[in-house]
């Protein structure tokens, strides 16, 4: 428990130096950045309960996974032909993409926080992710506090999925510290040749 409250607090103070890296209680109006130049508006802060009906404070990472998909650039031709400019950047609102069908990491991680935060407390991550076979390259997540417990969820990249697309072995890895790199340390086993940093 002292360690989840550590981790807690190295997250809420790194939220207040760098707001459009970590972000908690997301709400209306909102905005979160896509890319250099596109940032999604939050217009509905309940539009996860598009995805079906659930209890208050369930993570439905399963149902986001299969939610939301497609080409990453079909959400930029959405940005050219819907986003509105505005100090300098395209504004696009966020429902519209869930109500499409597009996104990826990004999109998949602010559904999970618009969820999770009625019912748990959590922080959307756009940090980067690195493998052996690949360099480190922007990746958002979730970083979720329930039951005592602090988890890195990654809904765009599950363990296991079975033919229909259905998450039958999520990642939702414990999350032990964040080292002097800002990266995740997560127990062995869940480590999968991935590791998750801050930025």
């Amino acid at each position: 428990m002292e360690n989840t409250q550590k981790i807690k607090e190295e997250l809420e103070h790194y939220a207040q130096k760098n707001p459009d890296i970590i972000m908690t209680r997301l709400k209306k109006g909102d905005l979160i950045p896509k890319s250099a130049g596109l940032a999604y508006e939050i217009d509905d802060p309940e539009i996860y309960k598009k995805l079906g009906d659930f209890p208050k404070g369930t993570i439905p990472y399963g149902p986001a996974h299969r939610a939301l998909g497609q080409s990453h650039w079909k959400t930029f031709d959405l940005f050219q032909k819907e986003g509105v400019q505005r100090d300098g950047i395209k504004v696009l609102p966020f429902s519209r993409a869930v109500e499409l069908g597009l996104g990826q990491c990004l999109e998949k991680a602010v559904l999970i926080q618009l969820a999770a935060q009625n019912g748990a407390e959590g922080f959307l991550v756009s940090g980067a992710l690195e493998q052996t076979d690949s360099p480190a390259g922007f990746h958002a997540f979730n970083i979720v506090f329930k039951n005592g417990e602090v988890r890195l969820l990654d809904a765009e990249n599950p363990l296991r999925v079975d033919k229909d697309g259905k998450i039958t072995h999520p990642y939702l890895a414990p999350v032990l510290n964040i080292n002097d790199q800002g990266q995740f340390e997560v127990p062995q086993e869940w480590e999968q040749d991935r590791r998750y940093y801050l930025s």
